[in-house]
């Protein structure tokens, strides 16, 4: 059944404690008579009698709103190439449904362009990776996390055995990482930083390159969790230098209902569908719109959707197969002071040598597709995407492995001062399907599961700094 209609057809929502208003209060009072935002809010946000979310756009059945959206064309261009999407878990751009509101110029939606199965990555990563240190959390006040401590991992015994009161990850509201928002003085701070990991980086400035924004840079982040008694008032995001990069932000777990107004809260905002999956984009007049949260939606039959219930089989993960190919770049081409991108930085032969000699001893997996049978493999290679890497040969291991990423690399390392160095602990140099393999697992996954039945994740990632520029010189005090 469709989730909207779920939705609407279950005869209770679990919410917080009841509104005091109805609907009749929130039009007579002088404040709503001009925020109409607020008087949108307040009427998602009620629980008893249950709003009515028959005018709600679902862009899982654009059919119904045909009136007031109408879809973006997208074409993949050179560095936005298929396989480079795969790498992050993506569909091809050209095969994404992006969708745009008559009455918010500038608000883009992109319905689930997720590989099936690709989610389960980037819940993981929001759950367990990006709340270590040194990232910032709301638990901080409350806690002192050493830099190895896992809040995900230290949960566990609680969420297994329930023994009153709420663990660690279920009290997580909130983790930022790149440039620090100051919560008091409400702007960013130029030596309050945190890596930013070069996969989601990577991701989104790919996202952002499809929409026509070339120089956009991720440089700070917020992962919000919300549970089903959790709303996000109406507010603008306003602290960045750069006001014309678009906000760009990602949904996974139960659905929910999102308002996008005017710059004004005396505009009527539009209200949507969040699926897990989903992406919006605000970039131009949509800037410096209103937004908010009012409603966490449950799933009628109190599982999670449906999207995060299965995963294609392991031997290509909702890819199509491939021909394999080599690209094969002249040893003698390198020299011993060449250069290029590993570890999400710049570094020289030797380093890059080593890197990749450890991770072939260490047995890393570098295949995309198992497809082919071992004997189809030359011996002394592995191959990762759909490039093969000849470890029998350090040079030509280096060139193969340079030419694999390229791609990637023009999106995870356009900033590289924020990001991070610990490639194997934070992702830099990520493999998603490696992941996908152990979270394939029912046992590796069912604790992630769990959360998300009653959670949803939000990660809103946007550029800070004007373009070239950097920080405004304070003004002398």
């Amino acid at each position: 059944m469709d989730e909207s209609k779920k939705h609407r057809q279950s005869p209770e929502f679990k919410m917080s404690a009841p509104m005091d208003t109805n609907m009749e209060d929130c039009a007579t009072t002088d404040d709503t008579r001009t925020d109409r935002f607020k008087h949108s809010f307040k009427f998602f946000k009620r629980r008893k009698p249950p709003p009515d979310f028959s005018n709600v756009i679902d862009f899982h059945n654009c059919a119904a709103n045909n009136q007031v959206l109408q879809q973006v064309s997208l074409q993949e261009n050179h560095k936005v190439s298929a396989s480079v999407c795969q790498s992050y878990g993506l569909k091809p751009v050209k095969d994404w449904k992006a969708f745009s509101l008559h009455d918010v110029p500038g608000f883009i939606f992109i319905q689930d362009p997720f590989l099936h199965g690709y989610q389960r990555y980037w819940i993981k990563r929001c759950l367990k990776d990006f709340p270590q240190k040194p990232n910032v959390c709301n638990l901080d006040a409350h806690v002192t996390l050493k830099d190895d401590d896992c809040l995900w991992d230290m949960s566990q015994s609680h969420l297994r055995k329930p023994s009153g009161g709420k663990s660690l990850i279920q009290q997580l509201r909130w983790v930022t990482f790149g440039y620090h928002h100051n919560w008091d003085t409400k702007v960013y701070e130029e030596d309050h930083h945190s890596p930013f990991p070069a996969d989601l980086a990577g991701m989104t400035e790919l996202i952002a390159d499809s929409f026509g924004y070339h120089q956009y840079k991720a440089e700070a982040a917020i992962v919000n969790f919300y549970h089903l008694d959790s709303t996000l008032g109406g507010h603008t995001d306003h602290s960045e230098f750069d006001l014309e990069m678009p906000i760009i932000s990602y949904s996974f777990g139960q659905s929910a209902i999102f308002l996008v107004g005017g710059e004004t809260k005396e505009q009527t905002p539009t209200a949507m569908f969040l699926h897990s999956g989903d992406i919006i984009m605000m970039g131009g007049p949509s800037r410096l719109a209103y937004h908010a949260v009012p409603r966490i939606l449950a799933s009628a039959d109190g599982n999670i959707p449906q999207c995060l219930q299965s995963i294609p089989e392991l031997t290509s993960f909702g890819r199509a197969p491939s021909k394999e190919k080599t690209v094969d770049v002249p040893p003698d081409s390198i020299s011993e002071d060449s250069e290029c991108t590993v570890l999400g930085k710049r570094t020289d032969l030797s380093e890059c040598c080593s890197v990749l000699k450890e991770d072939i001893k260490g047995g890393h997996d570098f295949h995309s597709s198992e497809s082919n049978t071992e004997s189809d493999i030359p011996s002394g290679k592995r191959r990762s995407n759909e490039l093969e890497i000849d470890n029998s040969d350090p040079a030509r291991m280096l060139s193969s492995a340079k030419v694999l990423r390229t791609e990637q690399s023009n999106f995870a390392t356009r900033n590289v001062d924020l990001r991070d160095t610990k490639a194997a602990e934070k992702g830099d140099i990520f493999d998603i399907d490696l992941d996908l393999r152990a979270l394939s697992c029912n046992e590796n996954w069912n604790a992630f599961a769990d959360y998300l039945k009653c959670s949803r994740i939000n990660v809103s990632v946007r550029q800070v700094m004007r373009h070239g520029q950097g920080f405004p010189e304070k003004s002398p005090e």
